[in-house]
């Protein structure tokens, strides 16, 4: 990567064609795409940390999944895989040896008769939107190919092209291919700047950048950037932690898949060769936000408005524990053994960042009735013209990278959306089957 392309704060160019707030895997992922469909677009972005991915991507696992059963992340999923799987191609050679993907697959694991059949039902309307590669597995194939996670699994949906990959290397090639982008890094307050309903460009500290697009890709932050320019974004956001333990129990392979137990539905994949790295979404955070007076009124029960910075407040130390002794408890491990295994507690990283979400205002069904959407939103930001947004990836913001890319690529160069489904991540999108959180 030629050093050119980074600039140090206050080191601000004057004028640019397109501004990208927000270094992570959507602003990152804008730049690469935008180059790709108008090479020679200069490009600015802007990152407030003194590095790219320092945001949500920190309590990523890195994972990407196919088995999608609403069809536009299924589209878009689709074609981020693509990419992936021909790395070199789309972002250079040797791209696909640094993001090291390993594709291990997805098990969604059952352990009763309703978990089963409610596996075998998703499996079917997956097959009946092109996906015939997911497969469902009755008690006996568990047994055969994951005999180690115990007797207790009577039926599994497996996703086998799904895996995980080095979202950091993933992130610093966009930046690579996106020849004729500058970047600055630390930058510690951005506003928008309008004239009229126009966009102008952008302030900061030390100066403005005039531009006629600006691409707001901040993730937390993007509600808080957005009302400078008059607009407030219909986002909430959720604190989500993550564990990285340095070993796991010995019976559990290094090519082992991504494993998720039943609801609350806590997930693990191995990681490095001895480690194992853990999810589990629940409301602690949210609880601890309102002690702290962080409560804001407009705002879902569950969920924030503002970030709140630093977010260690919302680490629960008691997560890791947590995390390991529901997985034992699901599988039935005994002291000792599986997910039960003093292995776990060793090495330990706890790691926290934010989710953001479309909130009930941004999507709605036929009758009028709100509700929270899974789906980004990549659009055009009514009231500005020239302003643009790549948020609300949830936890969906690597693995869906190279596809929101190139859609808001698209919106922003008025080109055609590569796929008519793409429409769905606007900001008027209406109801959109099974548009419903899939973990």
């Amino acid at each position: 990567m030629t050093q050119q392309k980074f600039l140090t704060y206050p080191d601000l160019p004057s004028t640019a064609d397109v501004i990208v707030i927000g270094g992570g895997p959507a602003g990152t992922a804008a730049l690469w795409a935008i180059e790709r469909a108008a090479p020679g677009t200069k490009t600015v972005l802007i990152e407030q940390s003194d590095r790219l991915g320092a945001g949500s991507s920190t309590a990523s696992l890195e994972n990407y999944r196919t088995c999608w059963p609403a069809i536009p992340m299924m589209k878009q999923m689709q074609r981020s895989v693509e990419v992936f799987h021909n790395a070199d191609a789309y972002l250079g050679e040797g791209t696909q040896q640094s993001i090291h993907i390993k594709e291990r697959g997805y098990l969604f694991c059952a352990f009763t008769d309703r978990q089963a059949e409610g596996l075998r039902r998703d499996v079917e309307r997956l097959h009946s939107i092109g996906l015939a590669h997911i497969e469902y597995l009755e008690r006996d194939e568990v047994a055969y190919r994951y005999g180690w996670l115990g007797e207790k699994v009577i039926a599994a949906k497996f996703d086998p092209i799904a895996g995980w990959l080095d979202s950091n290397a993933l992130i610093y090639r966009y930046a690579q291919n996106a020849h004729s982008a500058q970047i600055v890094l630390g930058v510690p307050e951005v506003s928008i700047c309008v004239k009229g309903s126009t966009l102008a460009g952008i302030k900061t500290p030390h100066g403005e950048v005039a531009a006629p697009i600006v691409v707001i890709a901040c993730g937390a932050n993007a509600r808080r950037v957005c009302r400078t320019a008059g607009v407030e974004l219909p986002l909430v956001i959720r604190p989500r932690q993550s564990v990285t333990t340095a070993s796991r129990h010995p019976e559990f392979p290094e090519d082992g898949p991504m494993v998720i137990g039943s609801a609350s539905h806590p997930h693990m994949r191995p990681e490095a060769r001895t480690g194992a790295i853990f999810g589990w979404e629940y409301t602690w955070h949210n609880k601890r936000a309102r002690e702290l007076g962080y409560e804001v009124e407009g705002a879902p029960a569950d969920a924030l408005i503002e970030p709140v910075y630093p977010l260690t407040p919302f680490k629960d130390p008691r997560y890791p524990s947590l995390a390991v002794a529901l997985l034992a408890r699901q599988f039935g491990h005994k002291d000792g053994e599986g997910f039960a295994h003093p292995n776990y507690m060793r090495g330990v990283h706890q790691n926290i960042g934010y989710y953001v979400y479309r909130d009930h205002t941004a999507a709605c069904k036929a009758d009028g009735t709100g509700y929270e959407s899974e789906r980004a939103l990549i659009d055009a930001v009514p009231g500005v013209e020239g302003l643009f947004a790549s948020v609300a990836h949830v936890g969906h913001g690597i693995m869906t990278s190279p596809a929101a890319g190139e859609i808001i690529a698209s919106k922003v160069l008025g080109l055609p959306l590569a796929d008519a489904a793409f429409a769905a991540f606007g900001f008027d999108a209406l109801y959109v089957e099974y548009d419903e959180a899939v973990l």
